[in-house]
């Protein structure tokens, strides 16, 4: 495609994203379409089957497919409880090109299946999901909380196994019978760690008492099976978190990305003992975080790439952003969507390309999910 088409399939995406989506774009246009290879719409609301998607997830396999997962939100845009599926695409060509719609696993008598994690774990070669199903996080009472269960897929996404409680070995409302004691929990979405050694990591966002809009918890949880089992570490790392993230860095050390429920700045947290102990969390002046899920992912030249909303109070503007000193000062590379965007995922392609799936907003209500193919290489 040369310079003039892309551009102007460019423009054509923004306007369909968002009317006014063009307007603050146009002037950066050159400079994003020096970076972005490819950009499709993986995901929408009222597609005949669903009101509503959102929450990205993102994995790269051994043999470079991509696979892209999503709530598929049928009735409404709320969270948990109601009828939600999970649903996923897949990729055999670097992203440009997408299957149909694949099902994860879809709502059932217990209540729906959410915000999904997603994984790869390279001994297996299984992709790994673990989702939340049944109760919200806030609705949930004594005696009936979600549940977290795990699924796998052995052929790059096209099907998956039954999901499996893995509940028991992370919480439960009665005190000593699980590492954590709360009231309600729910994985956080998005790209699951596998780390140096294979092992894999998400984080549990837990709501310690029965009165509701308190503070969250949040611990790390790790499997050393490929996935199979889990277990949470039973030390709280945040004592007023949101939905965060792990990436190890290049020592071996694990730092924890997390959402600061009192906006303004992203927390960080460190580990040097595999997530026996962490440091206290502390806010970098230079990443903002509107109280908005992100992701985070190291790259092989040992940088760290970050996207999130670009704005102290408010979901809009997601960006990339790189830190190249383990995470301690951050810069804006590169804007995603200079309009009303909220979740994003990461996943590396090559040694300088990444996928990024964002929520966006769309001309219809809602939001979509696009994908992004970006070569870092052609940043300037």
């Amino acid at each position: 495609m040369n310079k003039y088409k892309f551009f102007s399939a460019r423009l054509v995406i923004l306007l369909s994203a968002s009317f006014t989506a063009c307007i603050p774009a146009l002037s950066q246009a050159a400079f994003l379409d020096s970076c972005f290879e490819t950009r499709t719409m993986l995901f929408s609301g009222g597609d005949g089957i669903s009101k509503n998607y959102r929450i990205p997830a993102l994995a790269t396999t051994a043999d470079g497919t991509i696979v892209a997962v999503a709530d598929r939100r049928l009735d409404s845009n709320k969270d948990l409880p109601g009828r939600i599926d999970v649903v996923c695409r897949t990729s055999s060509d670097g992203g440009y090109t997408w299957s149909p719609v694949y099902e994860v696993v879809v709502h059932d008598d217990g209540g729906g299946y959410g915000d999904p994690a997603l994984g790869y774990d390279p001994k297996s070669g299984d992709l790994v999901c673990v989702v939340t199903h049944g109760n919200g996080l806030w609705e949930s009472v004594i005696g009936d909380h979600p549940y977290i269960n795990v699924l796998r897929s052995s052929d790059d996404g096209r099907t998956w196994s039954a999901p499996v409680d893995i509940t028991p070995s992370l919480f439960s409302q009665t005190e000593g019978e699980a590492p954590v004691t709360a009231v309600s929990a729910f994985a956080t979405s998005g790209r699951i760690l596998t780390d140096s050694l294979g092992d894999m990591w998400f984080v549990l966002i837990v709501r310690p008492e029965i009165k509701k809009w308190t503070n969250l918890n949040c611990y790390a949880c790790r499997s050393t099976d490929g996935g199979h089992t889990w277990s949470a570490l039973p030390v709280c790392v945040d004592k007023n978190a949101d939905e965060s993230k792990l990436v190890e860095l290049p020592d071996g050390s694990l730092l924890m990305s997390i959402r600061n429920r009192d906006k303004v700045n992203r927390k960080f947290a460190v580990s040097h003992d595999r997530g026996l102990t962490w440091s206290e969390p502390s806010t970098v002046s230079t990443l903002p975080d509107p109280n908005c899920n992100g992701d985070i992912m190291l790259m092989p030249d040992g940088s760290l790439i970050h996207s999130i909303p670009n704005h102290a109070k408010n979901r809009t503007n997601i960006s990339l952003f790189k830190s190249t000193d383990n995470g301690a000062t951050w810069s804006k590379i590169v804007e995603m969507c200079p309009v009303h965007s909220a979740y994003s995922a990461l996943t590396q392609i090559d040694g300088s390309t990444i996928g990024v799936l964002t929520e966006e907003a769309s001309s219809l209500g809602g939001l979509r999910l696009w994908f992004s193919r970006i070569n870092l290489d052609k940043i300037k």
